[in-house]
């Protein structure tokens, strides 16, 4: 396993269980608590989860890709633009959330995660072990 698909796995496991998982499946009240917005219906919260998939699925196709020795140019640069604003957007707002402090920092991790890879390509995809 390349270091890239490490990080790739890591993204993907993580925000599956914290983040697409509850927008598609906790109660409306839940994720008004959780989020600190309200509306009549829950489909906005299922729509972000939906949306989250859809990244993920795009994670997924980088990790072929890196097992091969090929560099996957186009899901990093997804990967820096989507983690780069949702660490921007829950730490300049956090508050007093530690949710929003929480994954926001694990959103500037792996950013800054897969800006290293774009300046080391090479070295990450060597094998991590």
């Amino acid at each position: 396993m390349t270091w890239l698909s490490l990080l790739l796995i890591i993204k993907i496991v993580v925000t599956t269980i914290l983040v697409a998982v509850p927008f598609l499946f906790l109660p409306k009240s839940a994720l008004e608590k959780l989020t600190g917005m309200s509306g009549n219906k829950p489909v906005f919260f299922r729509l972000y989860g939906v949306a989250i998939v859809a990244l993920l699925v795009g994670y997924c196709f980088g990790i072929p890709s890196a097992e091969n020795g090929i560099f996957p140019w186009g899901v990093i640069a997804m990967g820096t633009a989507s983690n780069s604003g949702a660490a921007a957007l829950l730490l300049t707002n956090a508050g007093n959330s530690k949710a929003n402090l929480l994954l926001g920092s694990f959103f500037a991790l792996i950013a800054l995660g897969l800006i290293v890879t774009m300046s080391m390509s090479q070295w990450a995809l060597q094998r991590a072990w």
